[in-house]
């Protein structure tokens, strides 16, 4: 039997694929080495009677916990300083990044229920694009906000895709 944590992020890695599935967009998560990003979105677009991956891609990082908190109209989560940093020291030039964090329920056998008719995962996800300075204790957690109004959907996904697209190659059209 699997640890609890690796659970967890299986149950993350689901939640994250169904969520591109249904937006229409390609999903890698496994990465030969673990060096600060667990996968990358890929937007598909068509050109002429095919289908392409595009030009602009958005990694992002999960978390999958059961140590959140909503705060008035956020999630309280408090995210080890080494991931914080890892996310808010990118290249500002290079591919975005989004963490993406799954918010479980205390209740560990009420995380996922099966029948013929339906699977369901519980709670959602809550994605944020992380920016600031870092944090020098990387042994220390930072505690993050994430409005819960940012629930990881699949028109939520297009959008951060959209916008990274535009962070690229502005208000104009992408070629």
């Amino acid at each position: 039997m699997i640890t609890v944590q690796h659970t967890k992020e299986s149950l993350s890695r689901a939640f994250v694929h169904a969520i591109a599935g249904r937006a229409g967009v390609n999903c890698t998560g496994e990465r030969a080495f673990d060096y600060g990003i667990d996968g990358t979105f890929r937007p598909v677009t068509i050109r002429g009677n095919r289908r392409i991956e595009s030009s602009f891609p958005l990694d992002y990082q999960l978390k999958a916990t059961k140590s959140w908190n909503i705060e008035d109209t956020n999630i309280g989560y408090n995210l080890e300083s080494k991931t914080y940093n890892d996310l808010v020291t990118r290249d500002p030039d290079g591919v975005g990044a989004v963490l993406i964090l799954l918010c479980l329920p205390p209740e560990d056998e009420t995380w996922v229920e099966f029948s013929e008719e339906y699977m369901t995962l519980r709670k959602c996800c809550y994605y944020t694009v992380l920016s600031g300075e870092p944090v020098t204790n990387e042994n220390s957690t930072r505690k993050i906000l994430i409005p819960r109004s940012n629930v990881f959907t699949a028109d939520a996904l297009r959008e951060l895709l959209e916008a990274e697209r535009r962070r690229k190659v502005g208000d104009g059209e992408a070629a």
